[in-house]
């Protein structure tokens, strides 16, 4: 490991990646790295430079699913106790990027805070959720978004602010390579209004998600004027199952791992190929994809 050389306390060669995913399914990562500082981020790339070595940032996987023969190169994940620090100034929440969601929505209840309540349940970190501007049918993340801070791939930090940003469907303009830290901007309500919406969300989700199976939340996006898990449905390939790998009958846009332990990343691709496939011949639409296939090409 003489690339990293001095850095042997953060890096883990060989780490099974896709039991930290929330598929709990997948092959291992070359090298996972788990940088404490911004200056160990930048020795990381540098390094991983010049060896020619891929970079991918890895957050709690949530939104991830690690091919069995698993990801040659670096998978850079953020230190949890270094970048997952939450501070609330008035109704201006910092977080760091690998601060949990949960624990932003339990923070800002705690100050009397609303805007995020729209993100319970979501498994992820506040830094994958802005980049794919997480959220669901109450909201997203996107609507609170005040000020990025950001890496770019050559070790360069700088700042996104609200008006230089974009964000859409499952999508935003903060392209960086790494999302370091997170602005929010809340607005002020009562405990029990928060209380109140936090409560219903989570009701709403657990009555019509399968909030305990091992998944990466929803499989496709939603066509425009369309819902997936509807086509999916209408197509009749609820409980349609390959292996340990099946499509929810509880809702059918999640894919989920019936038996993560005997389950291969194979089987879960293959129902998510399937489905493509049926629901393309049924409806002449294309789902697209809201999860990420591990390898896949990188931007």
């Amino acid at each position: 490991m003489t690339i990293f050389k001095g850095l042997e306390s953060i890096v883990q060669r060989n780490c099974p990646l896709g039991q930290m995913t929330t598929f709990r399914v997948g092959g291992p990562a070359e090298y996972l790295i788990r940088p404490r500082t911004e200056d160990e981020v930048r020795d990381v790339l540098a390094r991983c430079a010049k060896e020619g070595l891929e970079v991918r940032v890895f957050g709690r996987g949530s939104n991830i699913l690690v091919k069995d023969e698993g990801v040659k190169g670096a998978v850079i994940q953020l230190d949890e106790e270094a970048f997952g620090r939450i501070a609330i100034e008035e109704d201006l929440l910092r977080a760091g990027a690998a601060a949990t969601l949960g624990r932003i929505v339990a923070a800002a209840a705690r100050q009397g805070l609303s805007g995020v309540e729209c993100l319970v349940g979501i498994p992820g970190t506040v830094g994958g959720a802005v980049r794919m501007n997480a959220g669901g049918t109450f909201g997203d993340i996107g609507q609170t978004v005040e000020r990025v801070k950001v890496m770019s791939a050559d070790g360069q930090t700088f700042y996104r602010e609200r008006e230089d940003m974009a964000f859409g469907y499952r999508t935003s303009n903060v392209s960086a390579r790494f999302i370091l830290s997170v602005e929010l901007r809340l607005m002020p309500d009562s405990a029990k209004a928060i209380k109140d919406r936090i409560k219903k969300v989570w009701i709403i989700k657990k009555n019509t998600q399968p909030m305990a199976a091992a998944s990466a939340g929803c499989t496709f996006k939603n066509p425009r004027g369309l819902a997936a898990g509807l086509l999916i449905d209408q197509a009749g390939l609820k409980g349609f199952s390959i292996g340990g790998a099946a499509v929810s009958r509880k809702h059918a846009n999640y894919v989920i791992a019936k038996d993560p332990g005997h389950t291969k990343a194979a089987d879960v691709e293959a129902v998510i190929d399937h489905v493509r496939k049926v629901v393309k011949e049924r409806f002449d639409v294309y789902l697209e994809l809201e999860i990420e296939i591990w390898p896949c090409p990188l931007s």
